[in-house]
């Protein structure tokens, strides 16, 4: 009797450590802008860059530099620019120098408007990023918790059936409690290679990143002005293809999403690229690796800007 007393025992503590876990989730949205941006349709980059340009501004301005003001939008506004210094030269006097000053206002106004628009931009992702890590962390430490529960249970089994065999006196009751123990401490040691990890219910309806993955022409949730630096091939560093299709090329590159057609890869890449769902520990890491190098890419961008204030100063 008292044998199959510890046996239940020991089966009720296997089923406390392999009971399912309970459902859980995080809510979207603590990441995303307070207020929607809106961006003044005078400042959006032209489409046919080659016609905006003058043979004024080839002579004044690097190519790459005014490429980079098209995307923050001023190159109507150089234009005025070079036309009021020129008046200033042809009729120097206080209105002139007035009109060239506030001209530069205006410029350095959009300027610092669209690097303040890539930092929130990154902030927005490295906010995403740290999000899904910080979920991941949670998860694993479960995943971990419960595995450390199974082998600690394993070696109690273990250690029960051992001194079991040694304290009954009967051979039947002997081998019984031997080869009971030893298969359950063998089920859960199974149990423990192939236990299935935590999810939890992950929501992202404003997915940076799927607007990425599809290479969009135009991108919602993207400001123009940084969408037209990252998808204009002249901004990468090859000059053949744009930022946004080497960012996705290395998610496949390096194993993140290297078969995006096998069924595997369609679920995870609907997972990852849609609103949201069931996350395991390991594909919340995926995300986060992938919104840390978007992150990267759009920080990046700064450089771009930076040139362009430095010719402009020089101006």
């Amino acid at each position: 009797m008292p044998k199959t007393y510890l046996l239940a025992g020991l089966l009720a503590l296997a089923g406390c450590a392999t009971r399912p876990p309970t459902r859980l989730a995080v809510a979207a949205g603590y990441c995303d802008p307070p207020l929607p941006y809106r961006y003044n349709p005078a400042f959006a980059p032209q489409a046919d860059f080659e016609a905006a340009l003058t043979p004024a501004l080839l002579a004044r301005y690097p190519r790459r530099n005014l490429l980079t003001a098209n995307a923050v939008g001023i190159l109507p506004a150089l234009q005025t620019l070079l036309a009021r210094q020129e008046a200033a030269r042809q009729h120097p006097g206080p209105a002139a120098e007035l009109a060239v000053l506030r001209q530069r206002q205006l410029l350095a106004a959009q300027v610092a408007l669209v690097s303040s628009t890539v930092a929130s931009l990154a902030a927005e992702l490295d906010c995403e990023g740290e999000r899904a890590d910080q979920v991941a962390s949670y998860l694993k430490n479960l995943d971990d918790r419960r595995t450390q529960r199974l082998n600690v249970l394993s070696i109690s089994i273990g250690a029960a059936s051992g001194i079991g065999t040694t304290v009954i006196e009967h051979k039947p009751g002997q081998y019984a409690f031997g080869i009971g123990g030893g298969l359950l401490a063998a089920g859960l040691g199974l149990l423990t290679l192939r236990q299935r990890g935590h999810t939890i219910d992950f929501e992202h309806p404003r997915n940076l990143l799927a607007q990425v993955w599809a290479e969009q022409p135009a991108a919602d949730l993207f400001p123009p002005s940084v969408w037209y630096l990252l998808t204009n091939p002249a901004f990468s560093n090859g000059g053949q293809t744009s930022i946004v299709h080497n960012t996705r090329q290395r998610w496949q590159r390096y194993g993140q999403l290297d078969k995006p057609d096998s069924k595997q890869g369609q679920a995870l890449a609907s997972l990852l690229f849609g609103p949201g769902g069931q996350y395991s520990a390991d594909q919340l890491t995926v995300r986060a690796n992938l919104l840390n190098e978007l992150q990267s890419a759009v920080r990046l961008l700064n450089q771009e800007v930076q040139s362009l204030l430095v010719v402009l100063n020089e101006d």
